[in-house]
């Protein structure tokens, strides 16, 4: 087999080809001499280039919600808190019960949705035989629920008159969150 000798020259083998007319060629002065035949413009010599990286995208920014984070751990070596859980006993048992509602429940827990925990809305027998309870209806617990439920929660013991115990405890551990991470939230 013999090798393709430039279209030129014909001396030398071909290294490059002409972008316009596809004719080999050896060297740069060999274009130069047979560019002049192509009339108008044409694309320059086939040059090694060398590839181009892309650069990746900017990291996007932080949410706003991410930003800061307060660390409520120091809340319980406080103690002020440590007092707050000696005169008002109900307390503790009340903050677990909000942070509970939190947490997504196991597989077999059940629905902490509604009032009394029923897992039903409404009244009477609607709903009954198509799913009935709310955590066997295929409804998937989110964080976003959770927190609307202990905030709910809160409320609850904020608007209570019966448990006046509980009312105060909450109250006072609100204040005492205020003052200690007040200046900190926005």
């Amino acid at each position: 087999m013999s090798e393709a000798l430039c279209g030129v020259c014909n001396s030398e083998p071909k290294k490059y080809k002409c972008p316009t007319c596809a004719l080999p060629y050896c060297s740069l002065s060999c274009f130069k001499e047979h560019k002049p035949t192509h009339s108008g413009d044409t694309p320059a010599p086939a040059v090694l280039v060398e590839p181009q990286i892309p650069q990746p995208p900017p990291p996007a920014p932080i949410p706003r919600y991410l930003k800061k984070k307060t660390d409520f751990s120091v809340l319980a070596t406080n103690p002020k808190f440590q007092e707050l859980l000696k005169t008002h006993p109900t307390l503790l048992p009340a903050l677990q019960r909000v942070y509970a509602a939190t947490i997504e429940p196991e597989e077999g827990d059940q629905p902490r949705r509604g009032r009394g925990g029923r897992g039903f809305r409404g009244r009477g027998g609607r709903g009954r035989g198509r799913g009935g309870r709310f955590g066997d209806s295929g409804h998937k617990w989110t964080p976003k629920q959770g927190d609307n439920d202990a905030l709910r929660m809160l409320k609850g013991y904020r608007g209570r008159e019966e448990h006046d115990k509980e009312k105060q405890a909450m109250a006072a551990f609100v204040q005492l969150v205020e003052e200690t991470f007040g200046d900190t939230q926005s």
